[in-house]
Order: C-alpha cells, then structure tokens, then sequence
C-alpha cells in the first residue's frame, strides 16, 4: 500500500527535528506535535482541512506549528496566496529564529502569488531577525525589487548581500547580479561577478547556467 500524504510529511518532519537541533531550522518540536495528532490513513484532499482544525487549537506551540505546515501545504499546491496568510499566522505566533523562518517563507509565497510589496516586508523583517536566514531574505528582497520595478534598489541590496559571504545564498546572488549588472551596463561589475561565481562555486548549478549561455552559438 502506497503512504499517504500525511504519513509521508509525519516521517519528513521527524527528519526535521533531527536537523534543527543541529542546525536551529524551522519549528520543528511543534511540527512533530502536529503530526502526531493527525489519525493514521489521512487521505491528501483532507490534509488541509485536519491542519485547520489543529490551528484553532490550544496549546499555543500546536496552533503555530499547524498554521506553519498548513503554509506548507499550501505552498507545495501552488496556493500561494492561502500559503502566505497561513505563514503569516505562524509568525504571529513564534519568536525568534522560528517567527524569521515563517516571516522569510511567506515572503516566498508573496513572490509566487507576484504580490511584490507584500514579499518585500516579509523579507526586511526576516533580514532584520536572523543572521543565518539573512542572505537568503536579503536574496528575496532583491527579488521583490525587481518585481516592484525598482532595478537600482535591487542592485543595491544584491551588493549590500554580496559584501560578506553568502554561503548557500551566494551563488543565487551571484547569478542575478550578473544579470542585473548586465541590464544596467555595468560590464565591469558583471565581469567580476561572474569570475567569482566561476571560482568559488564552480559546480553549482548557477555556475552551469552561466557558463551554457556563455557557449551558446
């Protein structure tokens, strides 16, 4: 028999809270604690209404961890409007790392639903609360900047990113900032950009993009 959803998002959060311990990730106690309450067998269309359910919840920890992968859940359909409203429930509810890491997702969701503003000041709050999540929203930002038309804004935040290492955000970074230099005829600054992207992630798949558009006949 093949696993439901539900088993299947139970077993992945169970991966995820050996990750967070190490690694500090999104709230992944409350996760545990949602998708223990979820029965055995849950069929994929209800999915979403049983995290309803458990968001109207006490205690506190469970209703944030539901709105959280309710968001999730939302994203992954490409409901990305339903997806930002839940991830903006969570943050409401967490603090610290795990309200950044809800703040940075909706801002994600924002960008799918192409609701540039909305994105942006999900993303300067998760800048502004966490350093390790900062490149990543720092990356949103200046995606949610181009989105509103603001090319100068987006160079700007891409450079301010670009000043310390980036770690896995930079060579996303890197690749946008080629093009967004390249667009603003900035060939100096494009050059450089892309030589760094060439040597220090060489195998990245922003690297290969690059370097295929670059052979191109």
């Amino acid at each position: 028999m093949r696993p439901t959803l539900a088993a299947l998002m139970r077993s992945r959060a169970l991966i995820l809270l050996a990750m967070t311990l190490a690694l500090a990730a999104s709230p992944a106690h409350a996760l545990v604690q949602v998708w223990e309450r979820l029965p055995a067998g849950l069929p994929a269309d209800s999915l979403g209404a049983a995290l309803q359910r458990l968001e109207r919840s006490d205690p506190r920890e469970v209703s944030a961890g539901a709105a959280f992968a309710l968001g999730q859940f939302r994203y992954a359909r490409g409901e990305y409007r339903l997806a930002a409203e839940a991830f903006g429930r969570a943050a409401a509810r967490l603090q610290g790392y795990d309200r950044a890491d809800a703040r940075y997702r909706q801002g994600l969701a924002w960008l799918g639903h192409a609701e540039g503003g909305r994105a942006r000041a999900a993303f300067e709050e998760a800048a502004s609360m966490s350093d390790p999540l900062k490149p990543f929203a720092q990356l949103g930002l200046a995606r949610a900047l181009a989105l509103l038309g603001e090319p100068d804004l987006e160079l700007a935040t891409l450079r301010q990113l670009l000043q310390t290492p980036g770690g896995e955000a930079e060579p996303a970074a890197l690749e946008r900032y080629v093009h967004a230099c390249e667009r603003a005829h900035h060939a100096s600054e494009a050059d450089a950009a892309r030589a760094r992207l060439l040597r220090d992630w060489p195998h990245s798949p922003e690297a290969a993009r690059l370097t295929r558009r670059e052979t191109r006949p």
